[in-house]
């Protein structure tokens, strides 16, 4: 044993030895980690708004790996979600640094200890955020597909809202005194102005807070996301304001020189001298009092009257602000009606569940069952399709199996008449992992075209043969060869949604179709014969498995009695 041991552990030091003298593969491992990162990763919860099933989300990831940019990362992958926990750090950083920065700072002296170099890294952060936005893809508008195009990539986000305004509020403020010894003072009025333009990222920090929070799966408490964001929407709103007291004095007396500085409130109260903490202190105050419709006119009081009445008028405005903030979170629950429905659909089919005393893994299946058919989004769909006239309802039909249509080979040799009159009579259902959807030997009147997910194929006597996976059907045997029963058991793997044409309804159109006709009966002919021999094969091997034969007598034995 002791000799054993040892000569595992020389064997793993030499692998590992021969690992650190191999730079190749260590290049290579190292590669091969980076573009998991980097690639779409079944793990964002984001993938279920784009992709349906693993199958489509490797096929992905292969349109990735075999396009012209693999590199490009991927606005589903890894590096992207913990990118984005990262850009909500810079982004509460640049909201709250800017500002003071562009406010309170005073030529080249550092306002406080370390501020040039805080102003420096975030400068540095900021332009990592535009080079990230050049190499990572984006989902478009309406089509929710996924460029990756770098091109394109550049294009879209030049051509947009926010890459003039990351450029000019990324503009590093110190840099003039680095150029010239005493840089204009219009420029610099303007340096500070760019630097307010990232007020504007405001909603982009609660777009990326929102989609943490899914990232993290802690969305279902949107009741305290709201009122996280609501709180740092004010404070980040008082926050701006208060250096907004500031800046304007500075800009328009110091540096564009319109209105004379020593009228502006920063001189005559004497605050201009004090340091950043007074300073900002003092602006913050004015700042709500103008919010809240006060007009204070000393800062330093007594108990008096005007001071009762001023706290008085300072609470009343908090609920002023507290009520706009309930109209507004009213407004945002009247805009999710269909989230809401759905949650009070699976709020009562947890107590039915409850009441039936279902067991645990049914009542699971159930809840994953209804997440999927409406995707957290409850509408009466057949309310709403019977209300459509029949042109309506089949270009509806078409456009809904658009993606099935494309990946199943024979609808692409049908006319657009049977094309339509196929996917009229077409039934979606929806399998969970484990369900038997074709069970072997019974009649079965139906064929399956496989919309999304993946199903296992077995035979009568249990051996697997094979997967089946989106645009691909089964089920034709029964229907095309007289007589005979399902062949095989289909079960699906994940969760499966196939699309179902009765024996009558593939009788009035595809078998029309002589060319698709003879594709599925080859198909069949193929599929049966493969079946037959796959069983008799599994067949003999589990009889040489229990039985043990005699060649001079060519009897069987039981191998337990032997």
């Amino acid at each position: 044993m002791h000799i054993s041991c040892s000569l595992e552990a020389s064997s793993s030091r030499h692998r590992a030895n021969s690992n650190l003298g191999d730079p190749l593969g260590c290049c290579q491992k190292w590669r091969r980690k980076l573009q998991d990162l980097i690639l779409i990763s079944a793990n964002n919860p984001l993938c279920l708004r784009y992709f349906r099933s693993e199958t489509s989300i490797r096929g992905e990831k292969r349109r990735q790996l075999h396009s012209k940019h693999p590199w490009v990362i991927h606005p589903l992958s890894k590096f992207r979600a913990w990118y984005e926990v990262f850009l909500v750090f810079v982004h509460m950083m640049n909201l709250f640094g800017k500002p003071i920065d562009a406010g309170f700072a005073r030529g080249q002296y550092p306002l406080y200890w370390g501020h040039r170099q805080v102003s420096i890294i975030l400068d540095v952060l900021c332009w990592i955020d535009i080079l990230m936005n050049f190499s990572t893809g984006f989902v478009k508008g309406t089509s929710r597909k996924i460029e990756m195009d770098p091109k394109q990539i550049a294009r879209n986000y030049v051509l947009g809202p926010f890459f003039i305004l990351d450029l000019l509020s990324s503009f590093p403020r110190n840099l003039p005194y680095f150029i010239m010894k005493k840089p204009f003072k219009p420029l610099l009025g303007m340096i500070n102005i760019f630097l307010s333009l990232r007020c504007f990222r405001i909603m982009t920090l609660m777009s990326l807070i929102y989609r943490i929070s899914q990232y993290f799966e802690i969305n279902k408490s949107k009741g305290l996301i709201f009122l996280f964001c609501s709180i740092l929407i004010t404070m980040i709103v008082i926050h701006w304001l208060a250096c907004f007291q500031h800046i304007v004095p500075r800009l328009t007396g110091r540096y564009f020189v319109t209105i004379p500085f020593e009228e502006s409130w920063i001189y005559q109260d004497g605050i201009y001298e004090l340091d950043l903490r007074d300073k900002y202190r003092h602006a913050f105050f004015k700042a709500s009092s103008e919010i809240l419709g006060i007009r204070l006119q000393y800062y330093r009081m007594t108990i008096t009257v005007d001071y009762v009445v001023a706290i008085i008028t300072y609470i009343l405005g908090k609920i002023l602000m507290v009520s706009i903030w309930i109209i507004l979170a009213v407004a945002i629950l009247n805009s999710r009606s269909m989230e809401i429905k759905f949650e009070e659909i699976i709020n009562q089919l947890s107590e039915y569940m409850k009441q039936k005393q279902l067991p645990f893994n049914l009542m699971s299946r159930i809840s994953q069952y209804y997440n999927f058919k409406y995707q957290k989004k409850y509408f009466k769909e057949k309310m709403i399709t019977d209300l459509l006239s029949e042109h309506l309802r089949e270009e509806v039909n078409l456009h809904v199996c658009k993606s099935l249509i494309s990946s199943v080979g024979i609808f692409g040799e049908l006319t657009p008449d049977q094309l339509s009159s196929v996917v009229a009579k077409l039934i979606p259902e929806i399998f969970l992992p484990k369900d038997t959807i074709v069970q072997s030997g019974s009649t079965s009147d139906s064929m399956f075209f496989l919309s999304s997910g993946t199903v296992a194929v077995y035979t009568h006597s249990g051996k697997e043969m094979c997967h089946l996976q989106d645009g691909e059907y089964f089920g034709e045997v029964c229907l095309i060869l007289r007589n005979q029963s399902a062949i095989c058991t289909i079960v699906a793997i994940e969760i499966t949604q196939v699309y179902r044409l009765r024996k009558r309804d593939f009788e009035r159109t595809l078998m029309k179709n002589k060319s698709v006709y003879n594709k599925i009966l080859h198909l069949a002919e193929i599929r049966l014969k493969l079946i037959h021999q796959a069983e008799e094969t599994y067949k003999r091997e589990l009889f040489e498995k229990s039985f043990q034969i005699d060649p001079a007598t060519k009897s069987t034995t039981p191998i337990e009695e032997l």
